[in-house]
């Protein structure tokens, strides 16, 4: 079961992406995850290891597939 810890990361990273992504400023996604400055980093560089282990396997990777991948770890805890 995902705990409160695991759904703030899931934010986190979801801002992540969207700055990836260059839908939302740096900024706006650390005050929309309520993130501190490292944390937010760590966020930003899970969210690039997704992307890149995407493009290795020759996928495109979009917006969902990105999040998926980087957030994998705190969403797998749901189904248990």
């Amino acid at each position: 079961m995902a705990n409160k810890e695991d759904a703030r990361k899931v934010l986190e990273v979801t801002a992540a992406v969207l700055t990836r992504m260059g839908y939302i400023s740096g900024e706006d996604a650390v005050e929309m995850s309520h993130a501190d400055a490292k944390t937010f980093e760590k966020a930003m560089r899970k969210a690039q290891t997704a992307e890149e282990e995407l493009k290795a396997a020759k996928k495109e990777p979009g917006f969902y597939d990105i999040v998926s991948k980087a957030t994998s770890e705190y969403l797998d805890r749901l189904s248990r």
